[in-house]
């Protein structure tokens, strides 16, 4: 299927790896003119040089506040526009409950929460006056289904998930769509990372932990990053024009709620 994005504009975030690189990675083949964001460093470089022509890089440490808009304010500068919002941001650590301190939520605001808000609200304003534009947010199935451990992450991630319901009611009318897309266990560095803290915390080995992941997933794997990335390229084309508003969960039928 053509999915019409053939010069879009696209900036992908927290995309040197995992689900992120996979996403830039599927909207460069479908010819989008695609801008790749994470820290500055070795593995940002080797993911422009792995995806190829189409992608370009622009460093920014999310984690500092006003760098989302910052980052927005030069794609624009650079390319004129800007069509295709993917927000993406890393996981913050696992961990119980009662055991975070108010450090650690601070932290997890400043890494998934504040640099949505600031990014999305800049693109925002950017896609208004263009009268298009598409903002797809990556959060995760721990927001209508939350894990052990998951405490930080389905927190910030619920506020994630509540703005993009705002944003897709207010952009509407200006032609702008917004969109969630929520994985679920995906082969991943940070499902890995996932997988060994739940073996500490449960006192059992890797492979049993992920046997006991995988056995909740009716379709017995975990998915590939790229499965992640084609909905998401199929969800912020033109070809899926008349959607906004919709989170969609991609994980196996892990999470079975019809809300």
């Amino acid at each position: 299927m053509d999915l019409r994005l053939d010069g879009q504009v696209v900036l992908v975030t927290a995309a040197s790896k995992g689900i992120g690189f996979a996403v830039a990675e599927r909207f460069a083949r479908e010819g989008a003119t695609v801008i790749i964001s994470s820290r500055e460093g070795a593995s940002l470089d080797d993911a422009v040089e792995r995806i190829g022509s189409g992608v370009t890089k622009q460093a920014a440490d999310l984690t500092e506040d006003g760098s989302g808009t910052s980052l927005i304010e030069r794609v624009i500068a650079e390319h004129g526009r800007l069509d295709i919002l993917v927000s993406n941001t890393p996981g913050p650590r696992i961990m119980p409950a009662l055991d975070t301190t108010d450090e650690d939520w601070e932290a997890a605001y400043g890494a998934l929460l504040r640099p949505a808000v600031q990014l999305s609200r800049r693109a925002a304003k950017q896609m208004c006056l263009q009268g298009s534009g598409s903002i797809v947010f990556l959060t995760s199935t721990w927001v209508k289904q939350p894990a052990v451990g998951g405490v930080l992450s389905s927190t910030m991630r619920s506020g994630v998930s509540a703005l993009a319901k705002q944003l897709a009611l207010e952009l509407a009318p200006h032609g702008v769509r917004v969109n969630q897309v929520m994985p679920g266990a995906t082969g991943t560095a940070r499902m890995r990372d996932i997988i060994r803290a739940k073996s500490l915390q449960h006192a059992t080995t890797e492979d049993e932990e992920r046997a006991t992941t995988v056995r909740d997933i009716p379709l017995g794997r975990w998915a590939e990053a790229a499965e992640i990335a084609d909905t998401v390229a199929f969800l912020a084309s033109p070809v899926s024009s008349f959607s906004t508003g919709i989170a969609i969960n991609i994980d196996g039928g892990a999470v079975r709620s019809t809300l």
